[in-house]
C-alpha cells in the first residue's frame, strides 16, 4: 500500500462530509488495500495496476475509487479515479492535487465524456454552462468550495480546466488492467472511438 501523509488525511476526514455531498469524493475512514478490488463485481471496479502499489482513499455515488499510486521503477506517483464502465483518469500527482481538482471541477467527469474529444476551447464553453447548472442546483456550492480551500489550505487552481486538459493527455501513460484482461481507458478515448 501507498503511505498517505497522516495530516493530509485527518484534515481531510474532517471535512469529509462537504466532500461527498457536495463534490462526490466520499473519503474512506481507512485506506484499502487494492486486493479488496481484484475480483470483478458489477458494483466495483475491479483492477490492477502493473509494476505499482496503491491505496484506495475514496469512492463516489456509482461505484467508481479513487487511488493513489506509486510507481518504483520510475519513482512517481499519482492520483486515478477508476469507474465501473472501465474509465481511468489521472487527477495529479497527490491527493492533494486529485481533491484540489475536484473541488474547482465538480462536474470533471461530464467534461471530459462530453467535450474533452472537441478541444480546450470547446471544454471551456461547457464548463461555464456546467458551473451555473450546478450552482442552481447547489447554490451553496461556491462556499463550500471556498470553505474547503481555506480549511485545507489548498490554493485555488489557477486554470482547472487547462490542468485536467493536461491530465488527460497523461492518462494513457498508466496501464490500469481488468482481471479479464482488458485495459481501463480515459473516457475521451471512448468518446473519439464512439464518433
Amino acid at each position: 500500500m501507498v503511505h498517505v501523509p497522516e495530516l493530509l488525511f485527518s484534515r481531510l476526514l474532517e471535512v469529509r462530509e462537504v466532500l461527498m455531498f457536495s463534490f462526490d469524493f466520499e473519503l474512506l475512514e481507512h485506506p484499502l488495500d487494492p486486493a479488496e478490488y481484484t475480483t470483478p463485481s458489477p458494483w466495483l471496479p475491479a483492477f490492477t495496476l502493473p509494476g505499482a502499489s496503491a491505496t484506495v482513499v475514496g469512492r463516489d455515488a456509482m461505484g467508481g475509487v479513487y487511488l493513489t499510486c506509486e510507481f518504483a521503477s520510475v519513482g512517481s506517483r499519482c492520483c486515478l479515479h477508476l469507474d465501473t464502465r472501465g474509465h481511468v483518469v489521472l487527477l495529479g500527482e497527490t491527493l492533494q492535487d486529485a481533491v484540489s481538482l475536484l473541488v474547482a471541477l465538480p462536474y470533471w467527469r461530464e467534461l471530459l465524456v462530453e467535450s474533452s474529444s472537441a478541444g480546450l476551447d470547446a471544454m471551456r464553453a461547457h464548463a461555464f454552462r456546467l458551473e451555473r447548472e450546478v450552482c442552481e442546483d447547489l447554490p451553496a456550492l461556491p462556499e463550500a468550495r471556498v470553505y474547503l480551500q481555506h480549511f485545507l489550505g489548498f490554493p485555488a487552481l489557477a486554470d482547472p480546466l487547462g490542468r485536467l486538459d493536461e491530465l488527460m493527455a497523461r492518462t494513457d501513460s498508466v496501464t490500469v488492467l481488468s482481471p479479464h484482461g482488458w485495459r481501463y481507458e480515459s473516457p475521451a478515448a471512448r468518446t473519439v472511438r464512439a464518433t
